[in-house]
């Protein structure tokens, strides 16, 4: 009988639990990118009303909702199935790139209270990893834009993993590469997958929830915060 990754490490998870968290010891804390490092969700809006509305239909914003958190590939198919579109997904996904990096130059700007957070835990000799279901060539763009690379040992992309959130796979791959075991790190989140794929990955979870969302679906979260300026070092190492 196959049983998915995602299930194994959720029975992992469910045996450490059991044992006390002193045990525990954060090394590293993971980003997601968009709506954690960049204001970015209102400008894929964007993007995704350009390229519809190029096609003559009309945006349905609770589509949003189904996708975020989602790699490429995943969210185009999304896109494809809710408004019908012709064009096959590798098509969509090049177009609605190209829209986003345009919107980007001129808009994208760094969540308030991130650099801070980032110099300090830097400051605190934590490692530091991006995983963002995003394509590597957007990640590239922001990390490049506002001279965030040198911040990071790990960077992994959506391109990186055969299953996107809400698996676990991008997180695992991460801890992997960053050469610690699951339980030693901390997922900064805001959306319903990304929170789900760190749990199943046996992470601790920061969630800064999405504001068009119902923070009672954040359950899972070991952290719920309304700012990146509300995170203090002596609480993080609390997961500890």
């Amino acid at each position: 009988m196959h049983i998915p990754l995602y299930r194994i490490y959720q029975l992992l998870t469910f045996a450490l639990n059991c044992v006390s968290k002193s045990h525990y010891m954060i090394k590293a804390f993971i980003f997601d990118m968009d709506g954690v490092i960049i204001d970015s969700e209102p400008l894929w809006e964007k993007t995704e009303r350009i390229l519809l509305n190029r096609k003559g239909i009309e945006y349905d914003h609770n589509y949003r909702d189904k996708i975020m958190g989602l790699n490429q590939d995943d969210s185009a198919r999304v896109l494809k199935e809710t408004f019908n579109l012709k064009e096959p997904i590798e098509t969509i996904i090049s177009e609605r790139i190209d829209i986003l990096l345009r919107i980007y130059e001129e808009y994208v700007e760094l969540v308030p209270g991130f650099l801070k957070l980032l110099k300090k835990l830097t400051h605190h000799n934590f490692l530091l990893a991006l995983a963002s279901s995003s394509p590597k060539i957007v990640i590239d763009y922001v990390l490049n834009k506002f001279s965030l690379y040198e911040y990071f040992q790990v960077v992994v992309s959506g391109d990186s993993v055969e299953h996107g959130k809400p698996f676990p796979d991008i997180y695992l791959l991460t801890s992997e590469k960053l050469g610690i075991k699951p339980n030693e790190s901390v997922v900064i989140e805001d959306s319903i997958n990304g929170l789900n794929a760190s749990k199943r990955g046996g992470m601790f979870c920061i969630v800064v929830p999405d504001k068009s969302l119902n923070k009672n679906d954040y359950h899972e979260a070991d952290l719920i915060i309304n700012s990146l300026d509300n995170i203090r070092i002596k609480t993080l190492t609390e997961f500890g």
